[in-house]
């Protein structure tokens, strides 16, 4: 049989990896390094200094990248595999993969499996909220801090009281399915509209009803603005491209000339 606690590892470090990979990589490795938790031979690198600092440098990644929409949406399957990862090598390295009755690979697939799943989720709500965004109402900001600071406390009671983590899953799953409905149905009241021919919900920003195919009158001007992340790294990538072939037509020329 598979005690409670490993089970509770298994879900929590699965989870905490699809909301915040590099925070669940990094705990693990502070419990190891702690004396909280003995890594397998095979991933005793982790508790390495140079290895906890990476995974800070992915923390810290992930953090600016759930800031900005844009680098949310470019970054999104580098952000599936890394969950997916991270979802592995923590629930193994946590579990010391000494369970004679479940394989090795099924621990790291099942880690890996609630970290995409958990990803999905929070992927799903972000979506929803993001549709609620405005000059005024920032639910975006509030969501992340409340994230950040959850993953937190379910990492902390994974070691200290698993108990606790196996409930603060549940309830954040819960809350996570919850709070996207309500998003979903209050985006639907301030920004959709019925279509004029069929009734459908439709944005405001619509041309076309993608139901009837009937024309409607648009109410909204569609924004296909970048956000500033996205157009300063545009920016800094054709600065570069441009001063790149600027420097090869002055070598181009160069050597053309007689010495």
């Amino acid at each position: 049989m598979i005690s409670y606690a490993l089970v509770s590892q298994l879900l929590g470090l699965g989870s905490a990896s699809g909301t915040r990979a590099g925070l669940s990589l990094l705990a693990v490795a502070l419990a190891s390094h702690q004396g909280y938790v003995s890594l397998p031979p095979q991933l005793q690198w982790m508790a390495h200094p140079g290895a906890m600092a990476a995974f800070a440098v992915i923390l810290v990644f992930e953090m600016i990248t759930d800031r900005d929409e844009d680098m949310h949406m470019l970054l999104g399957l580098v952000q599936y595999g890394l969950s997916a990862a991270s979802g592995a090598m923590s629930v193994m390295g946590s579990m010391s993969v000494q369970t004679e009755q479940v394989p090795d690979w099924a621990v790291g697939a099942g880690g890996a499996l609630f970290a995409v799943g958990t990803l999905a989720l929070r992927r799903r709500v972000h979506l929803e909220f993001a549709g609620l965004e405005s000059e005024f109402f920032h639910p975006m900001k509030w969501l992340n801090r409340f994230m950040e600071g959850g993953v937190l406390g379910l990492c902390i009671a994974i070691f200290v009281a698993p108990a606790v983590a196996l409930i603060l899953v549940v309830l954040m799953a819960v809350a996570g399915v919850v709070a996207a409905v309500m998003a979903h149905r209050m985006e639907a009241r301030l920004f959709r509209r019925p279509c004029p021919s069929c009734g459908t919900a439709i944005r405001a920003e619509a041309s076309r009803c993608m139901h009837c195919r009937a024309e409607v009158p648009v109410t909204k001007q569609l924004d296909l603005r970048m956000g500033d992340k996205a157009q300063a790294a545009l920016r800094g990538a054709l600065t570069s491209v441009v001063s790149a072939a600027e420097r090869l037509g002055r070598t181009e020329e160069s050597s053309r000339r007689p010495g």
